[in-house]
């Protein structure tokens, strides 16, 4: 899937990542083994990361967007629907594509695509028990606005767990894969890209991380080839989170 900019970036070049004076370590006796070592940032996307992509949260969000771009532009939702598509695979969001192209109000749009009830999506047990176990600090990096993001991680029981979230409103609504957004977010959060470890449903998300020094990790989802498997920028891949969990956290880390 292709993803290209928009115009000139919105986003200050003077707030690229630079070492932080005094970066946080993990404890020594929580430390991980094998290529996960020396990893002490741990930067997690939420849409189909955090929480499964197959509950009614997508379709309803889809949906949403479509009915707010059929509405906004006048058009029939069936336009609308290949519009919003455009959007995504052009700009990485329907919303950027919306700024960028017809000049809309980004708060408004994010309120009426995002306002809705959250708390049938269901907790994952495993997740709620290892995620708590990883060294270091950990972090939630979305394109999702600030609001849904903190009610998506209180609905999962793990927003406590996270040091920071990163929203779309932080990178003034310039949304993964911009190159730009990722030196933000470093910045903002003192994170060396070098000791970070990225994770994400979008592969395309995963490559500025990668070349900017991050381990990634990719969760394909289910039913995927080999061929579609093969991206050099994708370092580990899972099929989601809670297996690479299981898979990395040692039983020593856990209660």
């Amino acid at each position: 899937m292709a993803c290209r900019s928009a115009g000139r970036s919105i986003i200050s070049t003077t707030a690229r990542w630079r070492p932080p004076s005094n970066p946080e370590r993990p404890c020594k006796d929580l430390s991980m083994t094998g290529p996960f070592s020396h990893i002490d940032s741990w930067v997690f996307d939420l849409d189909n990361t955090l929480y499964d992509a197959e509950s009614h949260v997508f379709v309803e969000m889809g949906s949403r967007m479509t009915d707010y771009v059929a509405a906004h532009l006048n058009i029939p939702r069936e336009e609308a629907d290949l519009k919003r598509k455009h959007f995504f695979r052009t700009y990485g969001t329907t919303l950027r594509g919306m700024m960028t192209e017809h000049g809309i109000e980004p708060d408004h749009f994010l309120r009426q695509v995002h306002d809705f009830d959250v708390s049938v999506v269901p907790q994952c047990a495993v997740t709620k028990e290892y995620l708590a176990h990883l060294p270091g600090r950990r972090f939630v990096f979305t394109n999702a606005p600030r609001q849904f993001a903190e009610a998506m991680t209180a609905q999962l029981g793990i927003r406590h767990y996270f040091d920071g979230i990163f929203a779309i409103e932080d990178a003034a609504y310039w949304p993964k894969p911009h190159l730009d957004t990722y030196h933000v977010f470093l910045k903002k959060h003192g994170v060396d890209p070098k000791r970070a470890c990225m994770f994400e449903d979008m592969e395309i998300n995963l490559k500025p991380a990668h070349d900017l020094g991050m381990t990634t990790v990719w969760f394909h989802g289910k039913n995927v080839s080999p061929a579609e498997l093969n991206h050099p920028h994708t370092h580990y891949k899972s099929e989601k989170l809670s297996d690479w969990l299981v898979k990395h956290v040692e039983k020593k880390h856990r209660s």
